[in-house]
């Protein structure tokens, strides 16, 4: 984009030669921060162009043998995507975890690391980025999402592509997740204890997310008790007279224990109204979920606000949305890790909770299928097999990964075989395998 830019510039005729330079040095200056970003090939993509996509199953690499069926694919992620688009799959939840790019060997582009010094690492990172979540738009449900961990180094420019690629109007939500506490004693100016998770949906007004019980039960707000106790729980106090959009048929007058009048803000019109009208006010008294009080010779009326049951008796378990901060430890995914494969082998692997908190969110919990095509040490298909377990779910889980330092073979598939099959733990306990799942193995390849 950006070389293309300059050669347009270079021989306009609108310009002269000083605004030229100008406009040079600005696309010079926006491509360096990943403003602009020149799309390079990247090794895999020519043989992506000239030849057509298979997905090889090693089968002795399968296992278990009854249950729900996950994959992991060994190959550069963009050809495993490839190969997904190209079988026509689609997924309900993509979770990823790509390279930070931090310039601390975390990003390798053609096979080179990224330096903190290079000038268009930026560049290069959204490039890579592009590329992948271009196929993975496409590979998303209507009613799915996608969840994106990141943190300082590239949030803002991850949210501007996803803004490109999803649509700013798609966006969920910026999840921040405090991953690591009691550190950064000797942080240079304030200790950063959090990340990101940037979520989208594919179509919002299709995304359904399930809510959280509100904990009424433990709310201490809910102080007051009465006679129906039993079956309501605890109560507050709510006023009933309110200030917002005034309707005439909640302006009325309502008569005190005494035989005052009493108006809603005092007097009658506007602004303000009851909250209830006269017939559901009568159900109240009726029903004992109204209280008067007198203050400095002046009547108040309020709404009990039950925990157990609503404003017309009924049972209900009260939700809200889920929040926006959460709190998922990395060092619980290390602990997680060390303890299926005994030693140290990746930095920073995400927790299982995190994963399951994901696959929560989604209203039809027990049928999903989710994709990870950074997988890493492989979080993504335990948290999957946890859940399923946890609640007698269908959930199936795709993984892509490559095979550099034979990740996937040593860490990731390992994994996932020690999870099914059962292993001992760090400190030489029996774990019981999650038996009810198969693991097929594949490599991305090129027919023949």
């Amino acid at each position: 984009m950006k070389d293309s830019l300059i050669e347009k510039i270079k021989h306009a005729d609108s310009f002269t030669d000083d605004e030229k330079k100008a406009l040079i040095q600005r696309l010079e200056v926006a491509s360096k921060s990943g403003l602009i970003y020149e799309a390079k090939e990247e090794a895999i993509e020519k043989k992506l162009a000239s030849k057509k996509t298979d997905l090889k199953e090693i089968k002795k690499r399968k296992v278990g043998t009854t249950g729900i069926a996950h994959r992991l694919i060994e190959g550069d992620n963009l050809h495993g995507l490839t190969c997904l688009k190209n079988k026509n799959e689609s997924f309900d939840i993509i979770y990823i975890d790509p390279p930070y790019n931090t310039g601390n060997k975390d990003f390798k582009y053609n096979d080179h690391y990224v330096d903190l010094d290079d000038d268009y690492r930026h560049s290069k990172w959204i490039s890579f980025m592009a590329k992948r979540l271009e196929i993975a738009h496409q590979l998303l449900k209507n009613d799915g999402a996608i969840f994106i961990s990141i943190d300082d180094a590239e949030h803002a420019r991850l949210k501007l592509l996803c803004d490109e690629i999803f649509g700013s109007q798609n966006f969920v939500a910026n999840l921040v997740r405090k991953n690591k506490s009691g550190s950064g004693h000797d942080s240079k100016q304030i200790a950063v204890e959090y990340d990101y998770v940037l979520c989208y949906a594919k179509q919002i007004e299709n995304l359904t997310f399930s809510k959280e019980d509100a904990g009424a039960e433990n709310d201490p707000k809910y102080k007051h008790k009465d006679e129906h106790i039993k079956h309501r729980g605890k109560f507050y106090l709510r006023d009933l007279d309110y200030k917002g959009s005034y309707s005439p048929s909640l302006d009325y007058a309502i008569t005190a224990p005494d035989g005052t009048e009493m108006w809603s803000g005092g007097a009658l019109g506007k602004p303000n109204t009851w909250r209830w009208g006269k017939e559901k006010f009568q159900w109240g008294i009726e029903n004992d979920y109204i209280v008067f009080k007198k203050q400095k010779d002046k009547w108040k009326v309020y709404i009990k606000q039950y925990q157990f049951v609503d404003n017309k008796n009924k049972k209900r378990q009260r939700l809200i949305p889920h929040r926006a901060l959460i709190e998922f430890s990395n060092s619980t995914g290390s602990s997680e890790l060390k303890n299926i494969l005994n030693q140290d082998i990746f930095s920073y692997p995400k927790p299982t909770a995190l994963i399951e908190f994901v696959l929560d969110l989604f209203a039809h919990k027990k049928s999903l299928h989710l994709l990870d095509f950074f997988a890493g040490s492989g979080t993504s298909l335990h948290a999957t097999m946890l859940k399923n377990k946890a609640d007698g779910g269908q959930r199936q889980c795709t993984l892509i990964t490559n095979n550099e330092n034979k990740i996937c073979e040593e860490v990731t598939y390992q994994r996932g075989k020690k999870v099914i099959e059962g292993y001992k733990n760090k400190n030489g306990k029996s774990i019981k395998g999650l038996e009810n799942n198969i693991l097929q193995y594949y490599i991305a390849s090129f027919k023949a």
